[in-house]
């Protein structure tokens, strides 16, 4: 998601600009032009935050001079959606459609996320040493809120079992030794031909907390 900022936002704007050189005008003024998609503007104004901070930490930039400082946030409207029993069962009928043409590791990877409402980061860095099968558990040592451990369902375990390769990471590149970095594109098909429409995988969390809530 960085790397998408970089690439249409921040370096078309301010790839030609030196560092120390970049004003908070300047970022005001991009930070404008971003209004009629207030969640992307603030991501954008977030990474350069970021960044200018890393610059003044590298002495590219003077201390205390980020940019970014008091520029106003767009208030952005709660976003919460909820996958129904009925869509879950049309996405699962795409991922069977799309067994054929696409990775049986992205599938096997969105199966998981929705399967047990973890971060699409989380789920994409898991390698098989973090699983214990025998125990039902599932070690993730690099979540938002440090190591934690969590259930394996039946179901989650299945899905793995089913995987060809045991070793490294679970849910394999196709570049050898690589692990998956995104999933977001085969996601994109799946809602197609399930005809569901402004769901992004990110909403897996929520829909398998409001499952985990009404069982």
């Amino acid at each position: 998601e960085d790397k998408r900022l970089m690439r249409l936002h921040i370096l078309p704007s301010f790839g030609k600009v030196c560092i120390k050189d970049i004003t908070r005008a300047m970022i005001t003024k991009h930070h404008q032009t971003m209004h009629k998609t207030p969640h992307g503007a603030n991501r954008v104004l977030s990474l350069l935050s970021k960044m200018m901070n890393l610059a003044e930490k590298w002495e590219y930039r003077l201390l205390n001079s980020n940019p970014c400082r008091h520029i106003e946030r767009y208030k952005e409207e709660g976003r919460e959606v909820y996958l129904s029993m009925q869509q879950i069962e049309k996405i699962g009928r795409a991922i069977k459609e799309l067994e054929k043409t696409e990775s049986l590791y992205i599938l096997a990877a969105i199966k998981v996320l929705l399967f047990t409402g973890r971060r699409t980061g989380e789920i994409l860095t898991l390698k098989w040493e973090y699983l214990d099968f025998e125990n039902s558990k599932m070690y993730l040592p690099d979540t938002k809120t440090g190591a934690k451990t969590f259930h394996l369902s039946s179901t989650v375990k299945q899905i793995l079992l089913n995987l060809p390769s045991k070793e490294g990471y679970v849910f394999k590149s196709v570049v050898a030794g690589k692990r998956l970095t995104i999933v977001r594109h085969v996601w994109k098909k799946i809602c197609i031909l399930a005809g569901i429409y402004d769901v992004r995988v990110h909403d897996l969390r929520h829909t398998y907390a409001s499952l985990a809530i009404h069982q």
